[in-house]
C-alpha cells in the first residue's frame, strides 16, 4: 500500500459504523490505542507509513550484510572442508564464525520487524479487523505485512481472537448507502485463469526432459519402441504454447481487473461494503501496492 488516496482499505469507515455494536467496539479500540480508526484518510496514510518502514527494514543494510556474509561463509566453509587441512577445526572455525554473524544479522532484523509490528496503531488495527470479521462486516483483505506473514505462511502478529457479544439486544444494522459494483465477466475470467494457471512452464520442462531421456535411452540401448517418447517432447512444447497463450490472455484481462479494483475503491469511499477479495485479485492488489 502506498500513500495514495485511492488505495483500497481492508475495511472502510462506513462498514465499521454500519453496526452500532461494531462501531462501539472500534471506538473502544481507538480510545485504548489512541487512534481514530474511523478516519479512512488517516488510517490509509498510517498503514502506508508502517508498511514502508517494514519494507525498508527487509531491504536494509543488515539484510544485505547478512546475505553477503552467508554466501561468503558457505563458500569459505566448503573450500576449507575440501582442502584436506591438517586441523579441520581450525580450518572451519573462521567461516563458521562468519555464518554465525550472518545468522545474528537476520535474527536482529527479525526482532526489529516484530517490534515494529507491535506498534500501538497496528495492534489496535488488528483488533479492529478481528472485530469487524466477528460482527460480520465485510473485510476485503488482511494485508500480509500487517500480520508479519512470511514464506511459511505463518503469522508473526496474527489477528487477535474476538467474539462478538451475543447477549446484546438486537440492533438494526444500517444498510450501506452505496452498493459495490458488480463483478464483470472479464474479471471472473481473470480469476479463473490466475487461479488455475502457473503450472505450464514446469510441466513443459518435465515433459521435454522426460522425452529427451527416453530418446537418449532409445539411442543407447537401440530400442526403437523408446523413440515413442519423442511424443512427450511435442506434448511439452504444446504445453508451453498453451501456457503462453493463457498468460497473454491473463495479461490482457489484468487491466479489467485493475479497473474493477479502482471501482471497488471508489465505492468503498462512497460508503459501500467491499466483500473479501478472491486470492487472484488479492495477489494483483499486492503487486500494485
Amino acid at each position: 500500500m502506498n500513500n495514495n488516496p485511492s488505495d483500497l482499505l481492508p475495511v472502510g469507515a462506513h462498514a465499521l459504523s454500519a453496526d452500532p455494536r461494531l462501531a462501539a467496539a472500534v471506538r473502544d479500540f481507538g480510545s485504548t490505542y489512541g487512534y481514530d480508526y474511523f478516519d479512512d484518510a488517516a488510517v490509509r496514510r498510517t498503514l502506508a507509513e508502517h508498511e514502508a518502514t517494514l519494507r525498508r527494514l527487509g531491504r536494509g543494510g543488515l539484510v544485505w550484510a547478512g546475505s553477503l556474509a552467508t554466501a561468503v561463509g558457505i563458500v569459505w566453509l566448503i573450500w576449507a572442508a575440501t582442502g584436506k587441512p591438517d586441523n579441520m577445526v581450525l580450518a572451519v572455525a573462521p567461516p563458521a564464525a562468519v555464518l554465525v554473524l550472518a545468522l545474528a544479522a537476520f535474527v536482529q532484523v527479525n526482532l526489529q520487524g516484530r517490534r515494529r509490528l507491535r506498534h500501538p496503531f497496528l495492534e489496535g488495527y488488528r483488533h479492529v479487523l478481528a472485530a469487524a470479521r466477528a460482527h460480520g462486516a465485510p473485510v476485503a483483505f488482511v494485508p500480509a505485512w500487517l500480520t508479519g506473514r512470511g514464506g511459511a505462511a505463518l503469522d508473526v502478529a496474527p489477528l487477535p481472537s474476538y467474539t462478538a457479544p451475543v447477549a446484546s439486544p438486537p440492533t438494526r444494522v444500517r444498510s450501506a448507502p452505496v452498493a459495490p459494483p458488480p463483478k464483470p465477466a472479464e474479471v471472473e475470467e481473470y480469476e479463473r485463469i490466475a487461479e488455475h494457471g502457473g503450472w505450464h512452464d514446469e510441466a513443459g520442462w518435465i515433459l521435454v526432459v522426460a522425452g529427451a531421456v527416453g530418446v537418449g535411452y532409445a539411442v543407447v540401448k537401440d530400442l526403437p519402441a523408446a523413440y515413442a517418447s519423442v511424443l512427450l517432447i511435442g506434448l511439452g512444447i504444446w504445453t508451453w504454447i498453451a501456457g503462453h497463450r493463457l498468460g497473454r490472455r491473463q495479461q490482457q484481462l489484468s487491466g479489467e481487473a485493475l479497473r474493477y479494483l479502482d471501482e471497488l475503491t471508489r465505492a468503498q469511499a462512497a460508503g459501500a461494503s467491499v466483500h473479501e477479495l478472491s486470492p487472484p485479485l488479492r495477489k494483483l492488489l499486492d503487486t500494485r501496492l
